[in-house]
């Protein structure tokens, strides 16, 4: 007992050891890309949605609708939609569900570093570049070198800026080719953009409401809210005369078995631990509980069949007392009884013989006036009632005999 104490003793005290060296360990982030509204990673998109919440003035909110749902829920209804996402192939429910919300006074805004094909023809864009494999941490962590990014002038009364990036979040850009002056898609807001020109954000007028394209998606995260959140905040000010949805339909961690309410408690460094410790401690419950407390269930014999020892007996009590009449008598009550369960024949019946001792004799090979003749001795022996009259032994010997060779051959 005093070894388990101690057993238990030094479990709680590596658990507090553990605890303790897990506070203070640095966090280790993950840079993979999800822009998901949970997610407080750096690409993830949790302090950027609650900036949005805080400052859009006519309201902010994340769904997972898709664009085409979106267009079906209210399209009289003039919003601004927000797509924020890696690279994204939409396809033609999303293509419509998008010139829809446009058509009808929505301002579309598509973050991205490629829309897909279908997307891209619609608008006569192409969104290009290199995607080299960069190492993003490393690239903070020492201070990489800066690209700049040039916003020019526009109708929302921002003055020309620079802004400067990391290298690896400028990968990609949008090429406005020559046949987009033949749609009803225009620049708005005054830009200068020519024909093949090469840009990052690019707006086009779609019926009564606005398309945007961004190939800028990591900056509309919440690495980029804290690197630089001011081009960000100017690209969005488009939205800000109306309520904004953000649809995480198509971020590249979308998935349902992700809103499971064990996946956020395992997201959650407290519960997470909690979780921990209620494993350990029904781990240890087993090793514990699981030992054998009682006593060693002793072998029992089976038990043994003394029916043959019990005849024997009986046997040589009747022989002894010289009761031999009563002994032929009981034998031949289980030698009937035999006979009916066997060969379905009752001998104790005189008025079936006839029936019976022909079939009898078919079956034992004896003669059918031995059986009768035995059988009748019998019964007779059977039926009478003064126990003074006995038999003697040979006579005895010779009816057992008989009887236990009718019965062997039938």
């Amino acid at each position: 007992m005093k070894l388990n104490r101690w057993f238990v003793v030094g479990i709680l005290v590596f658990l507090v050891v553990m605890f303790i060296v897990e506070l203070q360990l640095p966090k280790n982030f993950s840079w993979n890309p999800t822009f998901r509204h949970a997610d407080k990673q750096p690409f993830g998109c949790s302090l950027f949605d609650s900036l949005l919440t805080a400052t859009m003035p006519q309201g902010y909110t994340v769904t997972d609708s898709t664009l085409w749902q979106l267009s079906q829920r209210d399209s009289t209804r003039r919003q601004g939609i927000l797509m924020v996402t890696d690279r994204v192939e939409l396809v033609a429910a999303d293509v419509k569900g998008i010139m829809t919300l446009a058509d009808n006074g929505s301002h579309v805004m598509l973050v991205a570093h490629s829309l897909g094909t279908m997307m891209e023809n619609k608008l006569d864009i192409g969104i290009s570049g290199y995607s080299e494999s960069f190492d993003l941490q490393r690239f903070v962590k020492y201070n990489s070198e800066r690209e700049t990014l040039k916003w020019v002038s526009d109708t929302l009364g921002y003055k020309p800026r620079e802004f400067a990036f990391f290298k690896p979040l400028l990968t990609r850009r949008i090429q406005i080719h020559k046949d987009s002056l033949g749609h009803e898609l225009r620049p708005p807001l005054d830009r200068q953009v020519t024909f093949n020109t090469h840009c990052q954000s690019v707006t086009f007028r779609q019926g009564r409401g606005y398309i945007t394209c961004v190939c800028l998606p990591l900056l509309f995260t919440n690495y980029g809210v804290i690197d630089n959140a001011h081009f960000m905040l100017r690209e969005l000010s488009l939205l800000k005369h109306m309520p904004v949805v953000r649809t995480e339909a198509y971020c590249p961690s979308h998935d349902p078995a992700e809103q499971s309410p064990l996946r956020y408690f395992i997201s959650q460094p407290p519960l997470r631990w909690a979780i921990y410790v209620a494993m350990i401690g029904a781990l240890l419950f087993l090793i514990f509980e699981g030992r054998r407390r009682q006593r060693i269930i002793p072998v029992v014999k089976a038990p043994e069949n003394h029916s043959l020892e019990f005849v024997r007996l009986m046997g040589t009590l009747y022989y002894h007392s010289r009761e031999r009449r009563s002994l032929v008598v009981r034998k031949w009550t289980y030698f009937a009884e035999e006979l009916r369960r066997t060969a379905h024949i009752d001998v104790t019946d005189a008025s079936e013989d006839d029936v019976t001792m022909p079939t009898l004799a078919r079956m034992t090979a004896v003669s059918e006036q031995e059986l009768r003749t035995l059988v009748r001795r019998l019964r007779l022996l059977a039926e009478e009632t003064d126990d003074e009259q006995e038999i003697s032994r040979q006579q005895m010997k010779q009816y057992i005999d008989q009887m236990n060779w009718i019965i062997n051959n039938i």
